[in-house]
Order: C-alpha cells, then structure tokens, then sequence
C-alpha cells in the first residue's frame, strides 16, 4: 500500500534508490507506527513529515482489505496466518482485519491439478 511512495515510478525492484532519498534504515519502528497503527509522528525522522501523513493517508484508504481470493490449498497456511497477523498487529482495531476471503478450487487438466509453477 505504500511501497510505491518508497520506491517511486518504474522501480518496483527498489534498485534506483528511493527517489525522496529514503534509506532502510529510515523505517524504523516509530515510522511504521505511524503509518499503520495511527501513532505520533516520529520526531527524529529523517522522512519528510509530508511524505510520512501521504504513506499513512494511503494506508488507510486501502485497508481493511474487502476480500482476499486465494486457492483451497492455502487455508491451512497463508490465510490462517493473514487472519492471525491482523488480529494481532490490529488488535484493538477490528474494524482494519479482512472482511472476506473467497477460496476457489482447482482446475484439472487430465484429472490433474493445474499449477502455475
């Protein structure tokens, strides 16, 4: 939800370097609690306090997420962890953990399950 403003345009990957100049060492606990839980801005930040409300602006109209499709196969692992991480890291905001998920069955080719890899 906000890697993009980390990142800029055309570096998905992050090898250009932040185009604000943002280091991994500049996203510290302080900052992603702004960002997700609603904390106080941090004070010592090198990140613009600008460009930190825009990543928490962004957040926030993306979550909670309305519903996550995923395979059958993943229930026992993926989606039970996406639903403990949330009850967890929002564990007094109910209102940012998934609304939905929809699993979906397989598809057969010649009576056998059809992978992407």
């Amino acid at each position: 939800t906000v890697g993009h403003l980390l990142h800029g345009e055309e570096n998905l990957d992050g090898k250009k370097g932040s185009p604000e100049g943002i280091k991994a060492e500049d996203l510290t606990d302080e900052v992603w609690d702004f960002v997700f839980l609603n904390g106080p801005m941090p004070k010592k930040s090198k990140i613009p306090q600008k460009l930190m409300e825009k990543m928490r602006k962004e957040f926030r109209f993306w979550y909670p997420m309305d519903l996550r499709v995923s395979g059958k196969d993943l229930i026992q692992n993926h989606l039970t962890m996406a639903l403990y991480n949330h009850a967890c890291v929002w564990e007094k905001q109910p209102e940012l953990w998934p609304k939905s998920f929809f699993c979906n069955g397989w598809l057969l080719v010649n009576n056998e399950k059809m992978s992407k890899s």
